[in-house]
């Protein structure tokens, strides 16, 4: 067998594995539930008023599908621009738990845009230790950090993940750059909460101090977290800051706030944005 013909028939036999690759990869891109999210929220945006429109915040959904439906069931009736959901819809971070999540927001809520930042229990248990246990949930659901930017509503929102109960320098400098005067309204959201003089537990530090510089340099309207057990808001040096953990999780009663299940609706309405939390029966 002469070296051309050897050469060629490698070739041959390469061809399909190279494709089936560029095939996987594109499934894997095209499953993710941020870009389903974007292109359902492009085709909203034509429809939607500049002067008047509405986005819910929800949080903290995990081991309890029944108030999580509820929750859907209520945002659909609201039919918000989007929904912000603030991390840990399920409880372990795996395979298995995230397309539960993803089946039940694509049954329960299928043409709301729906964008997640991810929480703690988002990273799979098996590979905590590893470095490697956001990938799922990257691959499937949404970037770790990532802007939405609505220039015709003069919108910008950022999500961060802050999972490691730290924000670093890297995330902090992709923050100020995405913040900018050229949008009037401006949101951000992550899942563990600073620490503030008044929520203290279970909360962030490393970057917090720098954090709530950058909100409040760029007067950032609400700055919105999760992972506590129950709604809550604050402010702090002049911006908003609200927890919204009430999306199905166990309640925490912690000295501060209501441990109710609720979800937040967000209105921007002649200029003015304001913030109200509606609760969700057991």
């Amino acid at each position: 067998m002469n070296r051309f013909f050897c050469r060629h028939l490698i070739i041959l036999f390469l061809l399909p594995i190279l494709f089936w690759g560029l095939a996987d990869a594109t499934a894997v891109n095209a499953a993710r539930l941020y870009e389903e999210s974007l292109k359902k929220l492009e085709e909203r945006l034509q429809r939607a008023s500049p002067d008047d429109f509405t986005f819910v915040v929800m949080g903290d959904s995990r081991d309890n599908d029944a108030i999580f439906k509820k929750n859907l069931k209520l945002i659909k009736t609201l039919n918000p621009l989007f929904v912000l959901h603030g991390g840990d819809g399920v409880r372990h971070g795996c395979k298995e738990e995230i397309n539960q999540f993803l089946d039940v927001v694509r049954k329960n809520s299928p043409d709301i845009p729906f964008f997640f930042v991810i929480g703690n229990h988002e990273i799979c248990g098996k590979e905590k230790h590893t470095g490697g246990g956001n990938k799922y949930f990257e691959d499937h659901v949404a970037p770790l950090n990532y802007a939405i930017d609505l220039k015709r509503l003069n919108v910008r929102v950022v999500l961060l993940d802050n999972t490691s109960y730290a924000l670093n320098p890297s995330q902090l400098v992709y923050l100020r750059n995405q913040l900018t005067s050229e949008r009037r309204y401006q949101f951000v959201a992550m899942h563990i909460p600073p620490t503030t003089t008044r929520w203290s537990f279970h909360t962030f530090s490393r970057g917090a101090p720098e954090l709530i510089k950058i909100l409040a340099e760029n007067k950032v309207q609400t700055a919105f977290f999760s992972h506590l057990h129950f709604y809550d808001q604050d402010v702090v040096q002049g911006v908003k800051y609200m927890i919204t953990g009430g999306g199905g999780a166990p309640l925490i009663p912690m000295g501060v706030g209501s441990p109710v299940y609720h979800i937040v609706v967000v209105t921007v309405k002649n200029g003015q944005v304001t913030t109200r939390m509606v609760e969700v029966g057991n």
